[in-house]
């Protein structure tokens, strides 16, 4: 049998540096806190899209943030056509086919690998097993098609335009095209579902904010 290596005195350390961890660890957790980089997200009011020779102009509807426990991941806005329809609800937004669009201006560095994880385990957080079925192929697709880390202050903007056609571009460059409604239904659904990731109400707020005098 093996005596054990820890005298009276070195327990009695043992239990004091466990009293005292916490307040060893406040450098630590003040230099995690101020390396989170914060970039103030000035969402434009509109976005223009031209595609296939259509023209898109969609409004903004409100801005919310991603926050996992105290960091802040990415801020986001959604935009949607507004003149001559009905009133948007997150109910509706993933009801109807007007277009519409996200834009997501990342916070915090984040590796090819997060990024494909947390998408996988987030398009299925509210969907309903139709979306799932009908869009099993496309979301191999999409999941297979993320080949790259993003780092703060990248853009990520994904637009749904009528017909189930949706458009991920990333910096401006073109990422990612398909038509499949059900998958756009799910992509949207991970901000507009029943169980958000962030403030769903935020993302429609601009819609019935008063205007400036």
């Amino acid at each position: 049998m093996v005596a054990s290596l820890a005298t009276p005195s070195t327990s009695r350390r043992s239990a004091g540096d466990r009293r005292l961890w916490p307040l060893r660890a406040l450098p630590v957790l003040a230099l995690l806190f101020a390396c989170e980089t914060v970039w103030a997200a000035a969402f434009p009011q509109a976005l223009s899209l031209h595609l296939d020779g259509e023209r898109h102009q969609l409004q903004f509807t409100g801005e919310s943030a991603r926050v996992v426990f105290v960091f802040r991941v990415y801020e986001i806005a959604h935009y949607a056509a507004i003149e001559d329809r009905p009133a948007l609800t997150p109910e509706a937004v993933l009801a109807d086919d007007r277009s519409k669009a996200l834009m997501l201006h990342f916070q915090r560095d984040l590796g090819v690998e997060r990024i494909r994880s947390e998408f996988a385990k987030s398009l299925r957080r509210n969907a309903q097993p139709a979306w799932l079925e009908a869009a099993d192929d496309t979301i191999e697709r999409f999941l297979a098609g993320i080949d790259r880390g993003v780092t703060a202050g990248d853009r990520l903007v994904f637009y749904w335009l009528e017909g189930g056609r949706l458009r991920v571009e990333f910096n401006g460059e073109r990422a990612f095209e398909v038509a499949d409604i059900a998958f756009a239904r799910l992509l949207w659904s991970i901000w507009f579902g029943a169980d958000p990731v962030c403030d769903r109400e935020a993302l429609l707020a601009g819609l019935s904010a008063e205007p400036s005098p």
